[in-house]
């Protein structure tokens, strides 16, 4: 039994006022003239013990009326067991609430952890008399009402429950208790019970607990009772993460990287680390990871030839008892050859006096690249879609042409502008999307001058140059003075602290300005041992743009490239290969609900984009939150156990 009011029973100590009244009239004697007792003496002994009793009697009465008074004011309440256990039939509302996030899928003993809840909640459910109402919600990252108005059905009840399936969502209680606390506010019942049936891990109470157990949730007077399946301490390893050096890889060449691998058990692990692309295994290695510890595990492997520009690769450990979380998934791009466009403005004379003479020369030596050479008049008319790449050799951009500039560039590509004598700087200010603009020309000192690069890791320096072999001096006569964009970047500055290449962006693509000239009118760059790493280096960055691949997680939604085409009917392939019509809202999906590969494709049946999603790394983490620590954050009674739970 508990009470509404406790501090009224402090009034129960008015209970020794009767009890002086008694015992103050005992002691009272009233002398009475008679003149004769002999008559009264056969009478006297039964008379003193009837008055004792009915003394007794009177005290008693005294004593209860003020105790019930004071019961009653302390508004006594029982729980639906005690009142059963007293033939009461106290009519009561019921709400359960039924994990069914990834950590529930955990199997032990032949069955997971959310079919025993399931089993939990028809026992709580057979416990109901006919005048109790129950609601039936599922609690993943977000709240499902099945039953949302509370009803005396009971078998639609287990039949809903019995119906819950599995989810690869993360675990937050947040929502699921904030509609059970709705539906305990509209009850007219005033015994009030949430039963949550989870295995209760740490990370589902990581949400603003005070917003949701408020003063509002502490008058309703429900009571929380927290049902785990058991208390057998967890095991669980889950590969968490891979990654590579780079997102690309060439047929034949190394692939290096490294997997995660966590041990979230209470003894060391021992496992054997998989990497497949497709269906073939590339990789395996033995992983031994301490209790409660993470790994990072080395991989290398060749690239096969696979007959494709990106590759769906797993890296896996055996499965255990959440086999969800034993895999990751994700994209490897195959490198392909950049397709290079040159476009000259100069080109009167022999082809040695060419303003792209020396680029073509450059970008053809790197072995992999055909650049093809158009001029300025010619760019107006040359579709530029397929090209990764398209260079600027002291040309003038029609309005034409700009248009078309921009579409490459919207779509991923990369636009580089070399300057020249032909370079105007009114025409250059027509250009919207340089990240600097040209102001005038400016000479130089004669002889080579040092050249620092500002962001040495920039991919545009990858295996070129690196502090033991800095970008080399460079016999330059003149440059532009540059105003630069509020978003441009330095990466190469020149003698006085001058910017050399300054680089920008517009939507994915990104533009380049190299302030000096492709031929030798400005002065000898291309004839500097760095001018042909240089040209080949912004090539092969081109290619690697639009193949940047990010992994997401199941609830995640899925948004377009940049470059995406949103006028056009796209349609999302999920795992297992059903097909659906993608957003045309802010997402191409809303929520992923399962982890695996998902793929965008468009009206000519080409894929344009693609997806890995893997399943939340916290819930691979089982432990329950401790009860000394959940106890701060809302009283609640915990049971264990199926057979733990009474009727």
């Amino acid at each position: 039994m508990q009470f509404l009011s406790p501090w009224m029973l402090t009034g129960l100590a008015a209970l020794a006022v009767p009890i002086i009244i008694h015992l103050l009239q005992r002691k009272r004697v009233v002398p009475i003239p008679f003149s004769s007792l002999r008559l009264l003496k056969l009478v006297q002994a039964k008379t003193s013990r009837r008055s004792h009793v009915e003394n007794l009697l009177l005290l008693i009465l005294r004593c209860l009326i003020f105790a019930f008074i004071l019961l009653a004011a302390a508004r006594p309440v029982v729980s639906p067991k005690t009142a059963g256990r007293w033939g009461g039939n106290v009519p009561r509302t019921i709400v359960l609430v039924v994990d069914n996030s990834l950590s529930m899928n955990y199997r032990a003993g032949g069955q997971t952890h959310l079919d025993v809840a399931k089993k939990q909640a028809r026992a709580i459910l057979d416990d109901l008399r006919p005048v109790d109402d129950v609601a039936v919600l599922t609690a993943n990252d977000r709240a499902q009402l099945l039953i949302a108005e509370p009803t005396v059905d009971h078998t639609l009840a287990r039949q809903l429950v019995q119906a819950i399936q599995p989810t690869q969502t993360r675990t937050d209680f947040s929502a699921a208790l904030r509609e059970a606390h709705k539906i305990m506010a509209r009850t007219q019942k005033r015994v009030r019970r949430i039963y949550l049936l989870t295995d209760n891990q740490e990370s589902g109470w990581q949400f603003d607990t005070r917003a949701v157990f408020d003063d509002v949730w502490r008058q309703s007077e429900a009571q929380l009772t927290i049902v785990r399946p058991d208390n057998l301490p967890p095991v669980n390893a889950a590969v968490t993460r891979i990654a590579f050096r780079s997102p690309l890889a060439a047929v034949g060449a190394l692939v290096r990287g490294a997997a995660t691998v966590e041990n979230f058990s209470a003894a060391e692990a021992s496992d054997l680390l998989e990497v497949k692309l497709g269906d073939q295994v590339v990789a395996q290695r033995a992983v031994n990871v301490a209790a409660n510890s993470t790994v990072e595990v080395p991989v290398e492997f060749p690239l096969p030839a696979l007959n494709s520009d990106v590759i769906r690769g797993t890296a896996s450990i055996q499965r255990d008892h959440l086999p969800e979380d034993d895999q990751q998934y994700f994209w490897l791009g195959v490198y392909q050859p950049p397709r290079v466009l040159v476009v000259e403005g100069q080109q009167v004379g022999p082809e040695t006096l060419h303003a792209g003479f020396y680029l073509r020369k450059a970008l053809a030596a790197g072995g992999d690249i055909q650049p093809q050479v158009v001029s300025s008049a010619e760019l107006d008319e040359l579709p530029l879609e397929g090209y990764s790449a398209v260079f600027l050799a002291d040309a003038t951009v029609s309005d034409r042409g700009l248009v078309r500039l921009e579409r490459l560039l919207q779509s991923g590509g990369t636009v580089a502008f070399f300057f020249g004598d032909h370079s105007s700087v009114d025409n250059l200010a027509r250009i919207s999307f340089l990240p600097a603009k040209p102001t005038g020309q400016r000479n130089l000192p004669a002889g080579r001058l040092s050249v620092r690069a500002l962001e040495p890791r920039h991919p545009l320096f990858v295996n070129a140059w690196d502090a033991n072999t800095p970008f080399p001096a460079v016999p330059q006569q003149r440059l532009f003075n540059l105003e630069l964009a509020k978003d441009a970047k330095v990466l190469l500055t020149i003698g006085d602290n001058l910017p050399f290449i300054v680089a920008g962006k517009l939507g994915s693509g990104k533009v380049l300005i190299v302030n000096a000239s492709a031929d030798r009118s400005w002065g000898d760059l291309p004839l500097s041992p760095a001018f042909l790493p240089l040209a080949t280096q912004i090539a092969r960055w081109s290619a690697e743009l639009d193949r940047q691949f990010t992994s997401y997680n199941v609830g995640d939604p899925l948004p377009p490239a940049p470059n995406l085409p949103r006028d056009e009917a796209l349609t999302v392939t999920l795992p297992g290969s059903t097909t659906q019509p993608a957003g045309t809202g802010e997402f191409i999906l809303e929520r992923a609900e399962q982890a695996g590969f998902y793929s965008v494709t468009g009206p000519n049946g080409v894929i344009v984009q693609q997806f890995a999603v893997n399943v939340d790394p916290r819930e691979s983490k089982l432990h329950p939150i401790a009860d000394a620590t959940l106890a701060k954050i809302v009283p609640n009674e915990t049971v264990i156990g199926l057979d733990e739970i009474g009727r």
